[in-house]
């Protein structure tokens, strides 16, 4: 979207009339339009304006019901001020929230000390879970949608569509029976979940902030990014999470593990096994969805590379 100085002062003075923007600039990372506003004699510090797609109409209003779930986590999440989906000022509906310290920890990717950082990803995410769920599903802007009571009707659920899906999009359908046949014969492990928890399902190094603190370490300083959040198993999150960050760093694998800590399971290498055949599959939906090159190694192609280990290795193994 094409935004200029006029529209930007229109966009802060909706949220008070004083404000006053000095600039503004994009931000990076996030599949949306995220920018950064500055304001003049402002004692409120910069805003972020977030810009939503048409779809899905739920979208703002389940990132700020998930925002208040996670309200005083350490380190911080924004605070949604304003949610304006009247299309009157811009085409499209926005959001201006609070702009959290640091950079997202990819810019520190490069550093010496990033396993530190990955350690405190995994403490991180053993808090979000800490915030429990009334029942499993997939969360919208209402709450919860189709709610299950137990974790193994949700997922068997979920492995029966995303197996669909992948068929449905052109998937090698010998290499889906083969990985559905395993997914088949472990599906007992499903009914092993201490109960439905907060679950992020976006956990990776673009969603989490850090800065240098006063000593000059890197400390976590924000969590960002809650659209694809629901109620599910942890390991479901913690799979989702060390695959997810692990392509983007493979040495981010042991220590977000380590940060998390001990884990009560009596088979935590097939279940993460299990919940890592499931995000791998899904992704190849998504991306195949999107249109992207299939021949692409940082995309579908490569998991598809992936999915064909996880078929010949069969489940748990490492």
């Amino acid at each position: 979207m094409e935004l200029d100085p006029e529209t930007v002062q229109q966009l802060v003075q909706s949220l008070d009339r004083t404000l006053v923007a000095s600039g503004f600039g994009r931000l990076d990372g996030g599949s949306t339009e995220v920018y950064r506003i500055d304001l003049v004699g402002s004692d409120r510090g910069p805003l972020v304006l977030k810009i939503y797609p048409d779809e899905p109409e739920w979208g703002p209003s389940k990132e700020i019901l998930v925002a208040g779930w996670l309200k005083g986590l350490t380190p911080p999440v924004p605070k949604w001020l304003r949610v304006d989906e009247s299309r009157t000022v811009l085409p499209l509906r926005f959001s201006l929230l609070t702009l959290l310290p640091g950079r997202s920890l990819r810019h520190w990717m490069a550093e010496p000390d990033i396993d530190h950082a990955y350690r405190q990803m995994g403490e991180l995410l053993r808090r979000i879970h800490t915030v429990p769920m009334p029942a499993y599903g997939y969360v919208r802007g209402h709450g919860i949608d189709t709610p299950r009571s137990a974790n193994a009707d949700y997922m068997t659920a979920a492995f029966e569509d995303v197996f669909r899906r992948f068929r449905d999009l052109g998937g090698d359908a010998d290499l889906g029976r083969r990985l559905q046949h395993l997914a088949n014969g472990s599906l007992d492990l499903l009914a092993e979940s201490d109960g439905p928890v907060l679950c992020h399902d976006d956990f990776h190094q673009g969603n989490v902030l850090g800065s240098r603190d006063g000593a000059g370490g890197l400390q976590l300083s924000g969590l960002i990014d809650f659209g694809n959040a629901r109620a599910a198993d942890k390991l479901f999150d913690l799979a989702k999470a060390l695959f997810c960050s692990s392509h983007e760093d493979p040495r981010s694998y042991r220590p977000i593990l380590e940060g998390y800590g001990r884990v009560d399971h009596p088979d935590i290498d097939r279940a993460l096994w299990l919940y890592t055949l499931f995000h791998r599959i899904s992704m190849w939906c998504w991306l195949t969805k999107l249109g992207a090159d299939a021949t692409a190694e940082d995309g579908p192609s490569g998991l598809v590379r992936d999915l064909r280990e996880m078929a010949g290795q069969g489940c748990g193994a490492s």
